[in-house]
């Protein structure tokens, strides 16, 4: 009997902590990032950095990935973000492409996947649109919600 009710118990604790490792976004967490994704969207389409960077975890434990590349730190992504942008004279335009997705890792961390669109001039004149998705590890610190690890997927470019 007590065999029984220990492998019950293993099956309860297992089925618990798999359940908390992969939950629906927190509707406050969900609330307070939301927000901030529209802010971020917004100053992505003036090109400007330092707006679209501020909930961005400051400090060398920031991690972002994109095209192979791995970036550390809030100072070297600001850098290469600035590079992308033109210094803020990039013709680019980020539009929403369906909903975001949000998984709580924990009561203090999210998981975002955002779907997005981009449309901008390329060095050979062509102005596609490209669809590209952007997934965040947002954690709650004492300054508030800030994204402390980020991936950039786009599909190839048509032509």
């Amino acid at each position: 009997m007590k065999k029984i009710l220990a492998v019950v118990a293993v099956i309860c604790v297992g089925l618990f902590a798999g359940s908390a490792c992969a939950q629906p976004a927190s509707p406050p967490a969900e609330q307070a990032i939301r927000p901030l994704m529209a802010k971020m969207l917004q100053a992505a389409n003036a090109h400007d950095t330092d707006a679209f960077m501020q909930p961005m975890m400051r400090g060398d434990g920031l991690v972002f990935a994109i095209n192979g590349m791995v970036i550390h730190g809030w100072k070297a992504l600001h850098a290469q973000q600035l590079k992308w942008w033109n210094n803020g004279k990039s013709d680019a335009t980020y539009v929403q492409s369906g909903e975001p997705a949000f998984m709580a890792l924990g009561p203090d961390v999210e998981i975002v996947t955002w779907p997005l669109e981009a449309r901008g001039t390329l060095s050979s004149g062509k102005a596609p649109t490209r669809t590209f998705v952007v997934s965040y590890v947002w954690r709650r610190l004492p300054q508030g919600w800030r994204i402390v690890y980020g991936h950039e997927s786009w599909t190839k470019a048509p032509g």
